[in-house]
C-alpha cells in the first residue's frame, strides 16, 4: 500500500478529449469570450457527441548495431457522451471503448492484444444547493476478447469477455463548483464482480472463491473528475480518480489460503484505486497526439508467488503514447430546437 501511495503521489498523467463551445450571434457580431463562457454555464438542454481515434506505432531496424526488433501496433479508442442540464437536474452518460493489437517480428505468437476495455457510465444529480447535488451513479465494465499470459512455451487464458464483469453503483453527494471539477462522495456504494467463465472463475483471481463466480462488496466510494482545455482548445486534459473501500471482511483470506478468515492486515489494505488520465495535443481537425495513463490497485486481483498458498496484489500501470487520426463531433439541443453542431 505504501508503494501505491508513493506511486500516486509521484504520478503525472494525461488525456485527450474535447469540450463543446456555445456560439451565439448578436446583431451580426460575435459575443466575447467571457460571454461565451457564461452561456456555456447557463445553457439548458442536451449536449452530446464523441471522439474516436486510431493510433499507429511502428519501429523498424536494419543493420542496426545496437539491435532491435521490428514491430508495429494499432490502437482504436472511442468515447461518446450525452449530458443534460435543466434547472436543478443534471444527467451525465458516457460510453468508452478501446482495443489494441501488437505485431512483433520473430515472436512465436506474432499477434498479441495489448489493450481491451469497454465501460458504460451514467450519473444523475438533483441540486439541493448551488454547487451541491444529491446524486446516484451506475457503472458497468468488462472487455471484448480473451487475454493471455505468455510464457516461452505456451500461452494461458487469464480473462475473457464478461469474465470479469464489474458493476458499481452508489448514492451520495456530488460537489460541482464549476465546469472543470466535480467530487462525488458516497458512504453507500455497492460493487459486484461476476466471473462468467468456469475456467477463469477457478483461478480465483478476481476476488471470488470457486465454485462461486461472484464477489460482492459494500462500502464507500470517492470519485474526483477534472477536465479542462488550454491554448484555444488545442490542449486538453481529462483525469478521473476513483477510490473504493470495502466495509465487508471476507470469510476467506484472498492472499493466504491457510487462513479461514481475512486477516485484519489484509482487510485494512482492501481499498481499490482506479486512475485514468489523458492529455491530448490537437494538431488539426483529424490529427492529434496523446498520452494516456491508467493506474489500478485492486485488492481482489491477486498474483501468484513462489509459495503456492500465498498470493499478492500489485500496482497495475500502463501508458499509451502515440500520434493518430482523430475525429470528433459535438452537438447541443435545447427544448423545441433542432440539434446544432458546436
Amino acid at each position: 500500500m505504501k508503494k501505491l501511495l508513493f506511486t500516486v503521489a509521484c504520478f503525472v498523467s494525461f488525456y485527450a478529449t474535447s469540450f463543446s463551445q456555445v456560439e451565439k450571434q448578436i446583431k451580426g457580431e460575435a459575443v466575447s469570450a467571457d460571454e461565451k463562457k457564461k452561456l456555456e454555464d447557463s445553457t439548458d438542454g442536451w449536449k452530446f457527441g464523441g471522439i474516436g481515434g486510431l493510433t499507429f506505432n511502428q519501429a523498424g531496424f536494419k543493420n542496426w548495431a545496437a539491435g532491435g526488433t521490428n514491430s508495429f501496433s494499432l490502437l482504436f479508442n472511442a468515447r461518446v457522451f450525452a449530458d443534460y442540464k435543466k434547472r436543478n437536474h443534471l444527467l451525465q452518460m458516457w460510453l468508452a471503448a478501446e482495443y489494441g493489437l501488437q505485431f512483433t517480428k520473430g515472436d512465436q505468437y506474432k499477434l498479441r492484444k495489448n489493450a481491451d476495455r469497454w465501460e458504460v457510465f451514467a450519473k444523475y444529480g438533483y441540486r439541493i444547493h448551488k454547487p451541491l447535488y444529491i446524486a446516484a451513479y451506475a457503472d458497468l465494465r468488462s472487455q471484448f476478447a480473451n487475454s493471455y499470459n505468455y510464457t516461452d512455451t505456451a500461452k494461458y487464458v487469464i480473462s475473457r469477455a464478461a469474465a470479469p464483469l464489474i458493476f458499481e453503483g452508489a448514492i451520495g453527494l456530488d460537489y460541482v463548483p464549476n465546469k472543470y471539477f466535480s467530487l462525488f462522495v458516497s458512504p453507500l456504494a455497492a460493487k459486484v464482480t461476476y466471473v462468467s467463465a468456469n475456467d477463469i472463475a477457478a483461478l480465483n483471481s478476481f476476488g471470488n472463491f470457486f465454485p462461486s463466480k461472484i464477489k460482492k462488496e459494500f462500502g464507500a466510494v470517492l470519485i474526483a473528475t477534472y477536465k479542462q482545455d488550454f491554448w484555444k482548445q488545442n490542449i486538453s486534459i481529462l483525469s478521473v480518480f476513483k477510490a473504493y473501500k470495502n466495509y465487508l471482511r471476507s470469510n476467506q483470506d484472498p492472499f493466504d489460503a491457510s487462513l479461514a478468515r481475512e486477516s485484519k492486515e489484509h482487510y485494512r489494505k482492501n481499498i481499490d484505486v482506479d486512475w485514468q488520465t489523458t492529455l491530448g495535443l490537437k494538431v488539426n481537425k483529424f490529427l492529434s497526439a496523446s498520452v494516456f495513463t491508467h493506474l489500478i490497485w485492486d485488492n481482489d486481483v491477486t498474483f501468484a508467488t513462489d509459495n503456492p498458498n500465498l498470493k499478492t496484489s500489485k500496482v497495475q500501470f500502463r501508458d499509451i503514447i502515440g500520434v493518430g487520426l482523430t475525429y470528433q463531433m459535438n452537438y447541443s439541443k435545447g427544448k423545441g430546437t433542432k440539434a446544432k453542431k458546436i
